[in-house]
């Protein structure tokens, strides 16, 4: 059955930011939830490796590699008979670059709840396809608050980001921006998120009026994936993966029972950015020191949280962005 909030806590829509989360979670069987999160996908495989859809459906994921280069030859291709998992995280964590090292280092798609045009020009073809279809390997989703939901009976890889991080990023995807965030320059992109601050959302206050709205979702994001799941749930830190990309990608692929091909893995070492790896905007702080506290203490509660569940605690959140 489902595991639900425990009754004492308030629902999401009214949970108060200065609040401090509990330590103890009453109500929930801590040892029985622990052993359900850490568990791990069982996949059919054919041959050690995940089976093939007959299509012709596929992409050339290094073709524009010079000729002579041993990665041109890998393809993307849909599989069949997948279990289904969701890539939960809140918007701007990181997500669609986690997909390009997933399909990069399995050669198999990725899906989506969105069905994003944009995303599926680039290459990445399973952002059209049913989440359930059994044809890719994670599903994109971004929680309740998102136009999607947490399965409780869905395994989940979950994605976590400083939430100072990813902020500035999501109010310019909000703001029409999308085409930038994904093409521009880092240098305009940082011009562009201090005009919009700056200028357009400081004159009008929009911009500190969303910021208790986005840390609250960031934090329900993590707490119904951690404690709404009866389904195994592996916890992948952003900061971590930018810094070591190959090893915490194969801890994804260990959760997901898919075999290591070495060969790709070294082609993935050597084209890791993709079309999705963004730069950060390390040296803009437009955060008043009451929004700072709000997001020290939702951090400390979502720390408190994966700790107590037998996870490894958050990395070290600066504020500054």
């Amino acid at each position: 059955m489902p595991i639900s909030t425990p009754k004492h806590l308030p629902p999401p829509s009214s949970l108060p930011l200065s609040k401090t989360y509990p330590v103890r979670l009453p109500n929930i069987n801590v040892n029985k939830l622990e052993r359900i999160l850490h568990g791990t996908i069982h996949q059919n495989l054919e041959n050690g490796k995940l089976p093939l859809e007959r299509s012709n459906k596929m992409w050339a994921i290094w073709e524009k590699d010079d000729h002579g280069s041993p990665c041109r030859k890998y393809l993307v291709r849909f599989s069949k008979d997948l279990p289904q998992v969701q890539l939960m995280s809140f918007p701007c964590s990181g997500n669609s670059w986690t997909r390009y090292l997933l399909e990069a280092s399995t050669g198999i798609f990725t899906g989506s709840i969105f069905n994003k045009k944009h995303i599926y020009k680039t290459g990445m073809l399973g952002e059209l396809a049913k989440p359930d279809d059994g044809r890719t390997l994670v599903q994109k989703t971004h929680g309740r608050f998102f136009k999607s939901t947490t399965l409780a009976t869905v395994p989940a890889v979950l994605l976590i980001r400083n939430p100072a991080k990813h902020m500035l990023e999501k109010l310019a995807v909000d703001d029409n921006r999308a085409f930038c965030i994904y093409t521009c320059p880092s240098s305009l992109l940082q011009h562009s998120l201090h005009i919009l601050v700056q200028v357009k959302y400081n004159q009008q206050s929009k911009f500190h009026q969303l910021v208790p709205e986005y840390l609250k979702k960031w934090e329900m994001v993590a707490m119904d994936s951690l404690l709404e799941k009866n389904a195994p749930v592996h916890l992948v830190y952003y900061e971590r993966l930018n810094e070591d990309p190959i090893s915490t990608l194969r801890g994804i692929l260990a959760f997901l029972g898919v075999p290591e091909d070495e060969r790709r893995l070294n082609c993935t070492r050597t084209h890791l950015k993709g079309p999705y790896k963004r730069e950060g905007n390390r040296e803009f702080n437009p955060f008043t020191t009451e929004e700072q506290l709000l997001m020290t203490q939702a951090v400390k509660r979502v720390n408190q949280t994966v700790q107590l569940l037998g996870y490894q605690p958050l990395p070290h959140y600066s504020i500054i962005t």
